[in-house]
């Protein structure tokens, strides 16, 4: 039971039944799903829908009291004791919380209505939407919680749904087998993240509230080592979950669940999650500098990757899985780099831009039966508005002037001038490569001759497809409409870096002394605005020069540059290394050699042992036993004797 502890504010923002209701509107649409709709699959479909759209639409009606108030506001209840352990359950709102609280609703609404098309006539269609009404709980609670605690619940529950979703299909091998690899990779950075925790609980007097956290790492009495391995092990969990170095691998095979669950994780939920965790502790970050520049490098690190592999792909979906890695490396290089403000900001625009495109190639898959771009080509006549719509989510991401994506990426290429001149260079040269990267897609699936798609195969009964490739078309209203609705954000998200406007927004949920700091920069310098149009626009045109006009041979570049395409396709080994080492020669081999060495000497040796010593202790025993009866009356003597002279030397006459 739940008994009310405090509630303070520094300005009373909106009232607290707006904010539980938020986060209990998609609880109850899972729980009507599962207990009496998961067989109708419309009723289920619309009703995930209509409960996504309630706490969307509360969720801007926080937004906008934010907006016009203010301050801070926190509603804590105990939930629970365990001696000298008080842990509470409560919500906090404050500009960063208002604003993840859009994204994340905005995103999930417009996914739950595009999968009503998407997903028809699946059989597990109940059981889907069940799950995206949990998923999207999970990561409303995960942005409202007040506390630590709170916040490690809702993260492993986000955990838990991305596991269900991606093995949405599970009697596939290949999604079955990425479900198991997203969860295991992403347990070994929540390892981190509990450690944080009990690292608190030992030292901060078992107080998980996010403004205590902050303040005791602000504390100058607080050793400046204790700060430090706080701030990476809540980098470890964001490691994991942000599908940050090296840890990485598991977000690709992701692309096995259903494409509007890629949409919902790489947009608004399990990535996001990990950048939302670091933004909420970034006073942490800004106490300890060896934590922050770990962040930084590693960040640039997963950026450089996962621009590189997405190069080379063939398949359009993964395309935009390795971008979300690269783009999601930039937002750590920001907040690496002090760019509190900017990596918050391209997590915003990232969300409308990256879903708008995961859909976009959903629509693609839907005509051609497959996301292999060597078998597209051509879809511009038959597909114009997903090609529109794509091609601004495109523009987005590469930063071109005036879209959404131009103003984020911008300033954080500016924090990283500010902060340090090698992480510009890894930005800006990430910057050039997405540009190239998302156009080559675009000219590949868009231009040219039609290649016929992927045949259907009437006996596969994995297949989910029931058009005809041959014939593609555009995607039905509640498939399209979405893309358009999300084009808009895409295009002029921009316009919240005008005027500071964003920035007060959300420095509001910083101590006073850093928001002071953060509001007084500079967000805007040409020559960095400049630098990295150019090279935004220097990857379009590349990749319009081989991939459209083919004034360059893409087969002879890529023999040209044949071990670096060896390397990027091959995912710069690190799959090969987990898979081969860790798995098959560390964990197969080594482990079960070390418990066949552990059965052979240790629980044999036991049960053997024991036996053996058994077997002697009755070789040298037996002989007692003689069956001579003047033999046992002479040793029952000795014993009364023995007992007499016992007793009479304890108790003398």
């Amino acid at each position: 039971m739940l008994h009310l502890a405090t509630e303070a504010a520094a300005h009373p923002t909106v009232s607290e039944g707006v904010l539980w209701a938020i986060l209990a509107a998609p609880f109850v649409g899972w729980a009507l799903i599962v207990l009496y709709v998961r067989k109708l699959p419309l009723v289920a479909g619309w009703l995930a829908a209509a409960a996504v759209g309630v706490a969307c639409v509360l969720s801007y009606v926080v937004l906008f009291n934010v907006i016009a108030k203010g301050g801070i506001a926190v509603h804590t209840h105990e939930w629970f004791r365990a001696g000298d352990l008080v842990v509470n359950f409560g919500v906090r709102i404050d500009g960063l919380t208002a604003v993840m609280l859009c994204v994340v609703t905005s995103v999930a609404f417009l996914v739950q209505v595009y999968s009503n098309g998407y997903m028809k006539g699946d059989p597990g269609i109940g059981r889907y939407f069940a799950h995206m009404c949990l998923f999207t709980t999970s990561m409303i609670g995960l942005v409202l919680a007040d506390n630590l605690f709170m916040i490690f619940i809702f993260w492993e529950l986000v955990g838990l749904c991305s596991y269900l979703l991606i093995g949405f299909w599970f009697h596939k091998p290949s999604a079955a087998a990425a479900a198991k690899k997203a969860f295991i990779v992403t347990r070994i950075g929540d390892l981190g993240l509990l450690a944080a925790l009990l690292l608190i609980y030992t030292r901060n007097d078992g107080n998980f509230d996010v403004s205590a956290i902050q303040a005791w790492a602000l504390n100058s009495g607080t050793p400046g080592y204790l700060v430090t391995l706080f701030a990476l092990g809540i980098f470890a969990g964001a490691v994991g979950k942000s599908a940050q170095f090296p840890l990485q691998v598991w977000l690709p095979d992701a692309m096995e669940g259903p494409t509007p669950v890629s949409a919902l994780i790489h947009a608004a939920t399990m990535v996001a999650a990990g950048v939302y965790l670091m933004a909420r502790f970034f006073p942490v970050l800004e106490a300890s500098p060896d934590a922050r520049h770990v962040v930084a490098w590693i960040g640039a690190a997963t950026a450089l990757i996962g621009a590189t592999i997405a190069l080379v792909q063939t398949d359009f979906k993964r395309v935009m899985a390795y971008s979300t890695v690269s783009q999601l490396g930039l937002m750590m290089l920001g907040l690496g780099a002090l760019g509190y403000v900017a990596a918050i900001f391209h997590l915003l625009t990232h969300a409308f831009f990256k879903s708008l495109l995961f859909l976009s190639s959903g629509n693609v898959n839907h005509a051609t039966n497959t996301f292999d771009m060597r078998l597209m080509g051509g879809l511009r006549k038959q597909m114009p508005i997903t090609l529109v719509t794509c091609v601004i989510g495109s523009l987005s991401l590469a930063g071109v002037v005036p879209l959404a994506g131009f103003w984020s990426k911008d300033e954080i290429l500016l924090d990283a001038w500010r902060d340090n001149r090698g992480l510009w260079v890894v930005a800006s040269l990430v910057s050039a490569m997405t540009a190239f990267y998302m156009f080559r897609a675009i000219f590949l699936v868009f231009f040219g001759e039609y290649k016929g798609g992927q045949p259907v195969d009437h006996h596969d009964e994995d297949s989910h497809f029931h058009g005809d490739p041959a014939h593609p078309h555009e995607a039905p209203l509640v498939m399209w409409l979405p893309l358009v609705i999300l084009a808009v954000p895409a295009i002029g998200a921009g316009i919240f870096a005008l005027n500071h406007g964003f920035r007060n927004l959300i420095v509001d949920a910083l101590p006073l002394e850093i928001a002071d700091q953060i509001k007084s920069e500079s967000s805007f310098k040409w020559g960095v605005a400049i630098a990295s149009s150019a090279f935004a626009a220097g990857g379009i045109l590349l990749a319009w020069a081989i991939y459209y006009k083919q004034w360059f041979s893409s087969r002879s570049i890529r023999m040209g540059f044949a071990p670096l395409t060896n390397l990027f396709e091959n995912k710069w080994f690190f799959d090969r290394l987990y898979e081969d080492f860790f798995v098959k020669l560390v964990l197969q081999r080594g482990w079960n050699r070390l418990l066949e060495l552990n059965d052979k000497y240790v629980v044999d040796g036991v049960v053997n042992g024991s036996a053996r010593v058994a077997s002697m202790a009755s070789d040298r025993l037996r002989f007692i036993q003689s069956g001579q009866i003047q033999g046992y009356g002479l040793g029952i003597a000795a014993g009364v004797v023995a007992v007499v002279i016992a007793v009479y030397a304890a108790n003398p006459l």
